[in-house]
């Protein structure tokens, strides 16, 4: 008979699977719209919309108050902490676009841009919707059932955001476009959530409940309130002193070094904190998964930026146009950083997964308190000071967090960087495949789109041949076991040669 571990691990895994599927699916098809959107219109018309969001976000961290991700922690969940999560959060929504719709003028003096005001009205139904499918969402995370939600957020996204957004950009409605793609996105996705997940809607608000639901929420919220600005102060500070064609080019440096660690953090925050929070009490297996999780993270973010700082002004300019070269140099120094900004994620994901969500908060003020002071005296040497600004404080979250996840674990800091040595080895080696196929084509004049693939593509093959190497360890043997047939045969192909080699490379063996 499967044990509950087994029964996890297997969930976990499949999850995961699914997870990972709607990611790369999603990451695929956002480029691909973001790209298009970026030709049709201009770094004024996604500052316009990404000052706009930077209200719409912060609104709705505290319009949540953390509801969503105290379902998803609760050990033991009633019928009636259902219901009173529900009705709270419809009850948050309709306040929070209240809210909106009367603060939307004093919002947009406050960034100098009237033009606010009717989006930001016009976008506050969102969180009316966002009430509504709070529950459903969060239930689907807590029961790993990722199948169910990667349709979801693949079709609302195709059908709802691609097609209205890029319908509009061709006729000429400029940011209005980002608008209503935005809200039909939302409308579409509600509807599909509550048509999928069935779940009581009666009225309740129970007062052991609403302290159990609080006691975690409260404390997730104040953290993802500390959090949201450390993410965008730097965007405020841009659009404030910069301008808004400033606060577009920044946000696509900033949104195309995030955009590996975006759809990675979406697989391993919606599977990772679940399943952690199921064995909060089991130290030694919040150690093993949090190591794993590691080295898979690393092996990603590692090649993916170094190829990223030096393709950047390849792919700024074949992508999006000579009208994004601004964007090219706070990517660089971005991408510096973007290793360290995966990788501290983690450590967040352990500490809540642990209810160790006020610890976490600490560090978070600190990160935030560095990033506003880091982008402002940054602004003063333009949009790349700002990056380096922004660059020292994930530093400094690396570190922090990292400490955090490693006390809660009982993790050493030897033991942390040693399983990282092989992916620090695998980015150099493609880095360096990187540049050799760059100054080869640069020498023969190719045209920038060939170069611009053929890196790309060495780089790949590159970096699958070591990662489907490191797959080949013991560690790794649950995630073989998903993988198609064809796939794992070329992983038993790599573990024969591994006989042969004698790298000094090899897999720490972790707590079972």
């Amino acid at each position: 008979m499967e044990s509950p571990a087994e029964s996890l691990t297997r969930r976990a895994t499949r999850g995961a699977q699914w997870r990972f599927a709607g990611s790369v699916i999603g990451a695929a098809l956002q480029f691909a719209v973001t790209v298009i959107l970026a030709r049709l219109l201009t770094p004024r018309d996604f500052g316009t919309v990404m000052l706009a969001s930077l209200v719409l976000g912060l609104a709705r961290l505290l319009g949540n108050l953390g509801i969503g991700s105290a379902v998803v922690q609760r050990p033991v969940l009633t019928e009636r902490h259902v219901q009173t999560a529900f009705t709270l959060s419809v009850v948050l929504g309709v306040a929070t676009a209240s809210l909106i719709v009367a603060m939307a003028p004093i919002a947009a003096a406050v960034m100098t841009e009237p033009i606010l005001i009717p989006i930001l009205r016009t976008l506050s139904v969102t969180f009316v919707l966002g009430g509504v499918s709070t529950v459903g969402g969060a239930l689907l995370r807590r029961s790993l059932d990722f199948k169910k939600q990667c349709f979801l957020e693949i079709g609302s996204y195709v059908v709802g955001y691609a097609g209205v957004a890029t319908t509009l950009a061709i006729l000429d409605y400029g940011a209005w476009s980002l608008v209503y793609g935005g809200l039909s996105q939302s409308c579409l996705a509600t509807m599909a959530q509550m048509a999928l997940v069935r779940h009581s809607v009666r009225p309740l608000l129970g007062r052991s409940e609403l302290r159990d639901l609080f006691g975690f929420g409260i404390g997730a919220t104040l953290s993802g309130f500390v959090n949201y600005v450390a993410l965008n102060g730097d965007t405020f500070i841009v659009g404030r002193w910069n301008g808004l064609a400033s606060v577009g080019l920044y946000n696509r440096a900033y949104s195309l070094m995030n955009m590996p660690f975006t759809h990675i953090s979406s697989v391993l925050s919606g599977v990772l904190f679940p399943a952690l929070a199921k064995v909060q009490t089991e130290p030694e297996r919040m150690r093993r998964a949090y190591l794993l999780v590691t080295q898979l993270t690393a092996m990603v973010a590692g090649p993916a930026m170094a190829v990223m700082a030096i393709t950047a002004p390849l792919l700024v300019t074949t992508l999006y146009g000579p009208q994004w070269l601004g964007t090219v140099l706070p990517l660089q120094i971005l991408c510096g950083a973007g290793y360290f900004r995966a990788l501290y994620h983690l450590g967040g994901i352990v500490a809540h997964s642990a209810g160790r969500v006020y610890t976490e908060l600490f560090c978070q003020v600190i990160y935030a308190t560095l990033v506003i002071v880091g982008s402002m005296i940054g602004s003063r040497y333009g949009l790349p000071g700002v990056a380096a600004g922004v660059a020292m404080a994930i530093l400094y979250m690396f570190v922090a967090s990292g400490q955090l996840a490693l006390r809660i674990t009982g993790t050493t800091w030897r033991l942390y960087f040693r399983v990282q040595v092989y992916a620090m080895l695998v980015t150099i080696v493609t880095a360096a495949t990187a540049m050799v196929i760059l100054r080869l084509l640069e020498a023969v004049d190719a045209s920038s789109a060939v170069i611009l693939i053929a890196v790309v593509t060495g780089s790949a093959l590159t970096w699958g041949v070591g990662f489907v190497w490191r797959l080949g360890e013991p560690d790794f043997l649950e995630i073989r076991n998903k993988l198609p047939l064809r796939f794992l045969h070329v992983v038993e192909r790599m573990g024969q040669l591994r006989v042969f080699s004698r790298g000094p490379f090899v897999a720490p063996r972790f707590p079972k």
